[in-house]
C-alpha cells in the first residue's frame, strides 16, 4: 500500500513539473558552418575599407597567396518563446560566434564570443527587446544593397565606420533597448517602424595613442601608448530611429537615423557626437529579380561642419535551380582636404544551392579609390556554408 501511495505522489508530481513545460515552446538549436578560401590584392597599402582575412589564424596580406577565412562568422545558437497570454509573448535568442581556425584547447573563452544575446516582450503592439542585437541601421538601410555573407561593405564601412563604439561599422549593437513594430526583412509588412536607445556604451584612454588592426574576430583598435580612463559619462549614448513603409508587397522606401551621445571629461574630440542619415528603397520587379539603391550620410561633428557619405546600387537574381547572384555599385566621398575617396566599389557573389543547408558562392569585391596613386584594392572569397 505505502508503494502505491509513493508512486502515486511521484505521477502527481510529475505531472505539475511537466505541465507548465509543456505549455513552453522548446528551445530551438540552431547554428552555422562558413569557410572559405580568399586571396587578396593591395596596389598601395590602401584597402582600409575591405577588412579582408576576418577570423582568419592571422588575417590576410596582399603578400600571402592566400588563407582560410571564417568571414561569415560560423556560430551556434538557441532561441525559444513562450505564450503568456493572447496578448503577451516572451523570446529570446543567444547566438555566439565559433571561431572554427583558432584552436586554442578548447577552451570556451577562447573559442565563443557572443553575437546576439537579448531577452524581449511582445504583441500585436510590437516587441520591446533588451541586450545584443541587430543594428536597425542594417535591418532597414544596408539591406537594400548589401547582402554578401563576407564581402561587399566597403562603402558601407566608409560611412558606418565613422560611428563609435558598437555602432562602428554597422551590424550589431550592444547594451540596446529597443522598441519595433513589424519588419523590414523583405517587403513582409505594411509598415516597419523602429527606435533603439544605445545604454552607457563608451570607454577611452584619453592620451593614449591606438591603431586600427585586423584580428580573427575583425577589425579592432589596439592602443599602441596607454593614458588616463575615461568613460563615457551620457546614460543613453546612442538613439537610432527607423522606418520603411511598402507598396503591394513589392516596393519598400526606408530611413535611418542614428545620434550618439558623447561626455567626456576631457572634452576635445572625445565629445564630438556624430550623426547618420540613411535613405533607400528597394524593388521586386519580378518574382526572380530586384533592385535596392542606398544612400548614406555622416555628420562628423568636427566643429567643420565636415560630412562623409557614399551612394549605392545592387540587383538580386534568382536564375532558378539555386543558382543567386548580387551585383552592386558604390562610390564615397569626404569634405575633408587629403581624405581618401573611393571612386568606384564594385562587389557581388554567386551561390549555388546544393540543398536546403548546403551552398557554395563565390564573392568579389573590388574599391577604387580617388587619391594620388589611384590606389586599389581587390578581394575574392570561395566558401562553402552549412546550417543546422
Amino acid at each position: 500500500m505505502t508503494m502505491k501511495k509513493n508512486v502515486l505522489a511521484l505521477a502527481v508530481s510529475g505531472g505539475l513539473i511537466a505541465a507548465p513545460m509543456a505549455a513552453m515552446a522548446a528551445p530551438e538549436v540552431y547554428g552555422l558552418i562558413d569557410l572559405g578560401v580568399e586571396s587578396y590584392t593591395d596596389s598601395d597599402n590602401a584597402g582600409t575599407d575591405i577588412f579582408q582575412g576576418l577570423n582568419s589564424v592571422a588575417g590576410n596580406s596582399d603578400d600571402r597567396d592566400f588563407s582560410l577565412t571564417n568571414g561569415m562568422q560560423s556560430r551556434l545558437g538557441v532561441r525559444g518563446s513562450e505564450e503568456i497570454n493572447s496578448d503577451l509573448t516572451a523570446s529570446y535568442n543567444l547566438e555566439f560566434a565559433v571561431d572554427l581556425l583558432n584552436e586554442k584547447g578548447g577552451g570556451f573563452a577562447d573559442s565563443l564570443g557572443t553575437r546576439l544575446g537579448w531577452a524581449a516582450l511582445g504583441g500585436d503592439w510590437g516587441t520591446v527587446k533588451v541586450g545584443s542585437q541587430w543594428q536597425a541601421l542594417f535591418e532597414f538601410g544596408a539591406w537594400n544593397t548589401h547582402r554578401t555573407d563576407v564581402h561587399g561593405y566597403g562603402s558601407y564601412y566608409y560611412t558606418s565606420g565613422q560611428l563609435s563604439n558598437s555602432l562602428a561599422y554597422g551590424f550589431r549593437q550592444d547594451s540596446a533597448i529597443s522598441y519595433q513594430y513589424g519588419s523590414a526583412w523583405g517587403h513582409s509588412d505594411d509598415f516597419a517602424f523602429n527606435v533603439t536607445l544605445g545604454v552607457g556604451e563608451g570607454s577611452t584612454e584619453v592620451g593614449e595613442v591606438t591603431d586600427t588592426v585586423l584580428t580573427p574576430s575583425g577589425p579592432a583598435e589596439v592602443v599602441v601608448q596607454e593614458g588616463t580612463a575615461q568613460q563615457n559619462r551620457e546614460g543613453i549614448s546612442s538613439i537610432q530611429v527607423a522606418g520603411q513603409y511598402s507598396f503591394d508587397k513589392r516596393i519598400s522606401v526606408n530611413a535611418v537615423y542614428v545620434k550618439e551621445f558623447n561626455d567626456y571629461a576631457a572634452g576635445g574630440a572625445l565629445n564630438n557626437e556624430p550623426s547618420l542619415m540613411n535613405l533607400g528603397g528597394r524593388w521586386s520587379v519580378t518574382d526572380a529579380l530586384e533592385l535596392g539603391i542606398n544612400y548614406t550620410e555622416v555628420d562628423l561633428d568636427n566643429g567643420n561642419d565636415d560630412k562623409r557619405d557614399s551612394m549605392a546600387i545592387a540587383s538580386f537574381m534568382d536564375f532558378g535551380n539555386g543558382l543567386s547572384g548580387h551585383l552592386g555599385f558604390a562610390n564615397g566621398s569626404d569634405d575633408r582636404t587629403g581624405v581618401q575617396e573611393i571612386d568606384l566599389n564594385s562587389y557581388g557573389f554567386i551561390k549555388q544551392a546544393l540543398s536546403d543547408r548546403t551552398s557554395v558562392r563565390l564573392e568579389l569585391e573590388n574599391i577604387q579609390y580617388d587619391d594620388a596613386n589611384d590606389s586599389s584594392a581587390t578581394v575574392a572569397l570561395v566558401g562553402l556554408q552549412h546550417s543546422f
